[in-house]
């Protein structure tokens, strides 16, 4: 069978991501999974909400990378969304009409509610998950996390329930020294833990948690000892006694020492430690004693919703 490749391009807050998949006969093969940089959100707070020129450059030349990219790979579809730099911004419409005039990329900015319903779907419709009538995902982001919970069976969401806690968050509230104090880490689990305590507690019957996201590919990879590629890490489980292994490992060493550890990228030394603190406490809280990494996020999710895998 011929392939029938798509793809999709995620425009976030500090990268922009593009997937190109082989969706050919209910597949779901990664042809092209990258990311670059751009931090398109930089500065904004000192500057009215507003998209500084140099920011929208470089996030611009991205998608232009991308979009040849896919041209090149003669994609059947191109999908592109925005995420919370684009909510904010106020002046979005000049940067998406940049990039359309530029790349004949069109980008619908979508509201939360959206980006958690397709990073749902990223995990609903995989191949190592779609079978299963029961998921859990988890989601933790630099100042929030989410644990949302579907339909039994089905792509809808049935709850979904965000935390104002997210990695960077916690290490600039609470894990000030570096490395932290035995009373900040304890103070970190706790405000944690209380923030998790609003969140429902495990379903009835058997349920399946799975983690997307940078914090928590970076514990699966750092778990399994490397970097061995996406395709290796996908679908990792890791367990609630490695994650408080790492847990132990990350409290004692400086942002310095973890910088050199297997499998975790170096910038992310410094808030990977208040990430797999929420991690535990949320796996904790739904009464899970491991998850699964998913290496394919929202940009996937958006492949499935618009190109119809199921």
């Amino acid at each position: 069978m011929p392939p029938a490749l798509y793809a999709s391009i995620d425009v976030g807050t500090n990268t922009v991501k593009m997937a190109i998949g082989d969706l050919a006969d209910g597949g779901a093969a990664a042809v092209f999974d990258r990311s670059a940089s751009s931090r398109l959100g930089e500065g904004m707070s000192a500057n009215g909400a507003r998209l500084s020129e140099t920011a929208m450059a470089r996030t611009a030349d991205a998608i232009a990378d991308f979009a040849q990219e896919a041209r090149a790979q003669q994609v059947l579809g191109l999908a592109a969304v925005g995420t919370a730099a684009l909510r904010d911004a106020q002046n979005r419409d000049e940067f998406l009409a940049r990039v359309m005039e530029r790349c004949g990329v069109a980008i619908d900015v979508i509201s939360g509610e959206e980006e958690a319903r397709l990073s749902f779907l990223a995990v609903r419709r995989d191949p190592h998950w779609r079978g299963l009538p029961n998921l859990l995902v988890i989601d933790i982001g630099g100042g929030s996390s989410e644990i949302i919970q579907g339909e039994p069976g089905g792509d809808r969401i049935a709850q979904r329930r965000s935390v104002n806690l997210g990695a960077v968050k916690v290490t600039e509230r609470y894990l000030l020294s570096d490395p932290p104090t035995a009373e900040q880490i304890d103070a970190a689990q706790q405000a944690v833990s209380g923030e998790f305590a609003a969140v429902a507690g495990r379903p009835e019957g058997d349920w399946k948690l799975v983690g997307v996201g940078g914090t928590l590919t970076n514990l699966g990879s750092m778990d399994l000892g490397g970097w061995f590629g996406a395709e290796v890490l996908h679908g990792h489980a890791l367990t609630a006694e490695a994650l408080q292994r790492l847990i132990d490992i990350l409290a004692v060493r400086t942002v310095a020492e973890r910088r050199s550890i297997p499998g975790l990228d170096p910038a992310r030394a410094d808030i990977i430690l208040g990430g797999a603190i929420l991690a535990a406490r949320a796996a904790e809280r739904v009464g899970a004693d491991r998850l699964d990494i998913s290496t394919r996020g929202l940009r996937w999710g958006v492949l499935y919703d618009r190109f119809r895998l199921r």
